[in-house]
């Protein structure tokens, strides 16, 4: 399966769900899922609930870039099936050099495996940041609030780390450009993905002169700025 999101980038599957619920997703992921159970035939793809494909587990795409469990959480995937895709990736021997991207609105969650994080210098670890706001966080998602979820990021112990503002949502510009730069200052912040809702959610959206800002001081501070539905937000 292709992402939108990266460049010469697959996901690929061994496990699959969430159960943050977030709004945005209905209409990506968990819609997406629902058309792919029809053609495999599995009930918990329908309904995304957390679940694991062992049969994937020895396909890992030719993808510069994977990945890894993008159409899911790992925060709801078993330990010891985590361990197996790890087996996988160790056991794989590709004819090009790729990254491992590993995602989760619950970054503590990556704390029990930093041991083989460490082990490989082709891990990135992501989270999601869409705002700086807690206050009415409850009604787009059940993930950790965004405050939890970056103090949970900022302590990880881990070299490469990327923050995915997408779809953002609205925010303090100053507290979240803040935000941005201690994990900057760490040394550890690859980059930062930036985009809007890319589905029409009804989401509580910055302006665009606002994101623009954002975005500016963000590469003025010497933050590298990927994106992706920009609505004319210049990167």
């Amino acid at each position: 399966m292709s992402d939108g999101m990266y460049p010469d980038t697959k996901t690929w599957n061994p496990f699959v769900g969430c159960s943050f619920d977030c709004v945005y997703c209905e209409k990506s992921f968990k819609r997406m899922l629902k058309r792919v159970s029809f053609n495999i035939g599995c009930p918990d793809c329908y309904t995304y609930t957390p679940h694991v494909h062992l049969n994937r587990l020895g396909k890992i795409p030719s993808a510069m870039n994977v990945f890894v469990c993008g159409t899911g959480d790992i925060a709801f995937c078993d330990p010891d099936y985590m361990r197996l895709i790890f087996e996988g990736i160790d056991s794989h021997k590709p004819r090009m050099d790729k990254t491992y991207l590993f995602q989760s609105k619950s970054p503590k969650v990556f704390n029990q495996y930093l041991d083989w994080f460490r082990s490989r210098e082709d891990v990135l670890l992501l989270t999601t940041l869409e705002t700086n706001r807690d206050d009415g966080y409850e009604k787009i998602s059940k993930a950790p609030t965004p405050s939890e979820r970056y103090y949970d990021f900022y302590d990880l112990d881990y070299p490469r780390k990327v923050v995915t503002i997408e779809p953002v949502l609205d925010f303090d510009i100053s507290i979240f450009i803040d935000m941005i730069l201690e994990l900057h200052k760490q040394g550890s912040l690859e980059y930062v993905w930036f985009g809007f809702d890319s589905k029409n959610c009804g989401l509580p959206e910055p302006s665009i002169e606002k994101s623009q800002r954002f975005v500016d001081e963000l590469k003025a501070l010497g933050i590298l700025v990927r994106g992706k539905t920009l609505r004319g937000v210049k990167i």
